[in-house]
C-alpha cells in the first residue's frame, strides 16, 4: 500500500531517518540549480526537492513551507526495500532538520566542512571543492604543511583525471602512491623539513612501490589518446609509471 512522504508517494520501501550530512545539502542544492524551472530563484520559490545518494542508499527531502503544514525543513533516510503492504517510515524527532545549511548556499556562500585525516581531506577537496571550504585535519595547518598538501592534491587529482588508475592494477597503484606519498609527508612534518625535502623523499619512495602491473596495464590499453591526455603531467607518480611502461616497450623491440 503505497503512503506519501514529503509530497512523495513510495511504495515498496520503508524509510529510517538519519541525520543529514551536508553532502546531502549539497545534492539537494545542485538538483535545484539544474532544474530547467527554478533557475534563479530563491529558497522562498522551492516547494520540493530531493536529492538520492547511491553509494549509501539515502534519499533527502527538502520540503517547503506550505499553509498549515509548518515550517520548512530537510529530511534523509535510509532506504530499504520491503513487500507491498509493508511500508514504514521511523521518524527521529531529535534530528535537525533547519534548513539553514541550504540557506548559506542559496546566499552564495559555502558549506564548512572539517576533515578527520589527509585522505580523507584530498577525496573531500576533489568531490566538494564546489560547495564545501575543505578544512585541512589541524596538524597539517602550518606554511609547509599547506605546501605539501597542494602537491599531494595535484597528484590526486592527475591519478583520478586518468582512467588508467581506475581500477585493477591501476587504481592499486594510486592507492599505493597517495599512502606512501602521505606517509612522507607525515614523516617531513615529524622532523620539521622543509617541501624539498619532501620531494627528494618522493622520488625517494617512488622505487619502493611495484610498477610492473601499471606499467603493463598501460600497455595493454594502447591507445595513443591515453598517453597525450597524461602526459606531461605535473604528478610525479604518472611520469614515473608511464615512463616505466616506455622502458618497457623499448626494451620489447631488442
Amino acid at each position: 500500500m503505497a503512503i506519501q512522504l514529503h509530497n512523495a508517494v513510495i511504495s515498496g520501501k520503508r524509510y529510517v531517518q538519519v541525520a543529514t550530512q551536508p553532502r546531502y545539502i549539497a545534492g539537494i542544492f545542485k538538483n535545484i540549480l539544474h532544474s530547467q524551472t527554478l533557475r534563479r530563484c530563491n529558497l522562498s520559490d522551492i516547494y520540493s526537492a530531493h536529492y538520492e545518494s547511491v553509494e549509501d542508499s539515502t534519499i533527502t527531502f527538502y520540503q517547503g513551507s506550505i499553509p498549515g503544514r509548518g515550517c520548512p525543513g530537510i529530511w534523509s533516510y535510509i532506504v530499504y526495500d520491503c513487500p507491498e503492504g509493508e511500508e514504514k517510515v521511523f521518524p527521529e524527532p531529535s534530528f535537525d532538520i533547519s534548513v539553514n545549511l541550504l540557506q548559506e548556499l542559496f546566499s552564495g556562500n559555502k558549506l564548512v566542512k572539517e576533515t578527520v585525516n589527509i585522505t580523507e581531506y584530498l577525496q573531500s577537496r576533489y568531490t566538494d571543492d564546489e560547495y564545501f571550504d575543505v578544512l585541512l585535519p589541524w596538524k597539517w595547518e602550518k606554511l609547509v604543511g599547506r605546501e605539501i598538501v597542494d602537491i599531494l592534491f595535484r597528484e590526486y587529482q592527475c591519478l583520478k583525471s586518468s582512467p588508467i588508475f581506475a581500477e585493477g592494477a591501476g587504481k592499486q597503484y594510486m592507492n599505493a602512491i597517495i599512502d606512501t606519498f602521505i606517509q612522507a609527508g607525515e614523516e617531513i612534518l615529524a622532523s620539521n623539513g622543509t617541501v624539498e625535502d619532501f620531494e627528494h623523499l618522493q622520488y625517494a619512495m617512488l622505487q619502493t612501490i611495484n610498477i610492473n602491473g601499471v606499467a603493463n596495464l598501460i600497455i595493454e590499453y594502447n591507445d595513443y589518446r591515453l598517453w597525450q591526455e597524461a602526459m606531461p603531467s605535473t604528478s610525479k607518480a604518472v611520469e614515473y609509471a608511464f615512463n616505466s611502461a616506455l622502458n618497457i616497450i623499448a626494451r620489447m623491440r631488442y
